[in-house]
């Protein structure tokens, strides 16, 4: 299986613009936010350099205008044409004022508009639980004032991961699900300084000389690699942690808590996907080239040895074996624990292999399929669409 091969075909299949529903107005028009009322900092961090043709990217369609990847913005009841629309997000603490000003080309009922907004990003990656927050919007029609309108949203913690939306039933009565599950590329962030660091700690257990990548054209030079980051995340006492529930919950939007890169190291603790992004994020440090896979309740990793193998490694394996320092040990004392250490380590990494791959190969017909509960997340392709890994936010 060829890492590289799914990323966009799958984005053309699952991530196909959302149906715009119009929303029965009670007024003339209506604040909306999408989704649901939901703010999520990764989303929009993630995605804040995205411009892609319509069939590789959910954007809004037909009955719409401005941002065509906007979440903020309003519904309005009906407009004639040659009306000259003027609609204003105030600034808030996460936002500068933005503002959008069109002429209708043509009548519009149900139109939706969102303008171009301005986010302060800085502010967005600090948010760290879920909170209330308050949009005000006006809206003008031809130089006259329409009034302003409030809308209570919530935004989510930066930790939240939208992974899908359900949406209103299409003409045809059935709903469908709009997939986000790209967006948990983000979450890999191969430029965290953490990394050097844990790849310097790597050279240290004398497992390999150096991180090459694919450079040496050795698949077990590559896998040797693998393994001294496995060894390295071991001796930080990283062990698994089934925290995966969001503080803020809606019935039809999905997602899931992620943490950054440093937080799992410091509280040597993560879930399937927590654990999958760290490791995706080291590996594409040193030149190679892993993919998120995912499949019903769980996430697991992928990478290619050489352009011929790709292996599966289930990181929820790495709490098995406890490599943490022993204090007040003898010099023979700690080389024989060294010594049975690396063999459980490599025990470990071997069993991480064999579950990894073997779920990957039963994966890999579902992965090709329209099945949703399935997805391949290559990370040079996300990289290449412009999606953004999430940092750490400054300290202040």
């Amino acid at each position: 299986m060829k890492a590289r091969t799914f990323f966009l075909a799958l984005l053309a299949v699952v991530s196909l613009p959302p149906l715009l529903r119009a929303a029965e107005a009670e007024g003339e028009w209506e604040p909306d936010v999408y989704p649901q009322g939901n703010i999520f900092p990764s989303f929009l961090i993630g995605t804040a350099r995205v411009d892609l043709p319509e069939e590789l990217f959910a954007v809004w369609e037909g009955n719409h205008l401005g941002d065509p990847q906007g979440v903020i913005g309003i519904t309005l009841a009906e407009v004639k044409a040659g009306s000259k629309i003027e609609v204003t997000v105030k600034a808030n603490e996460f936002m500068a004022e933005s503002r959008l000003v069109q002429t209708v080309k043509e009548d519009r009922t149900g139109l939706l508009i969102h303008p171009k907004i301005a986010y302060k990003f800085d502010a967005l990656s600090k948010v760290t639980q879920a909170v209330p927050l308050t949009i005000t919007i006006a809206l003008g029609i031809d130089g006259k004032s329409e009034g302003e309108k409030v809308i209570t949203t919530t935004m989510r913690s930066i930790n939240d991961c939208l992974f899908g939306v359900e949406e209103a039933a299409e003409d045809d009565g059935e709903a469908r699900t709009s997939d986000y599950s790209w967006l948990f590329a983000a979450y890999v962030n191969e430029n965290h300084p953490l990394v050097d660091t844990i790849l310097k700690e790597a050279l240290d257990t004398g497992i390999v000389s150096s991180f090459d990548g694919y450079q040496g054209g050795d698949s077990e030079q590559v896998l040797l690699q693998i393994f001294a980051i496995w060894n390295v995340m071991q001796r930080h006492g990283l062990k698994y942690s089934n925290v995966t529930t969001t503080a803020a919950e809606d019935d039809g939007v999905y997602s899931q808590y992620v943490r950054l890169f440093d937080e799992s190291v410091k509280a040597s603790q993560a879930n399937c996907v927590d654990g999958t992004v760290l490791l995706a994020a080291i590996l594409r440090k040193i030149g190679l080239h892993p993919a998120l896979v995912l499949v019903p309740g769980h996430m697991f990793l992928a990478v290619d040895l050489d352009d011929e193998t790709t292996i599966g490694l289930e990181t929820t394996l790495l709490g098995e074996t406890d490599l943490r320092p022993v204090k007040d040990r003898t010099a023979a004392q700690l080389k024989k624990i060294e010594t049975r250490r690396a063999e459980k380590s490599w025990s470990s990494f071997e069993s991480a292999l064999s579950v990894g791959t073997e779920a990957l190969e039963a994966a890999a017909g579902k992965i090709a399929s329209d099945d949703l509960s399935y997805q391949w997340i290559d990370l040079a392709e996300a990289r290449a669409a412009g999606i953004l890994p999430i940092t750490s936010p400054k300290k202040d």
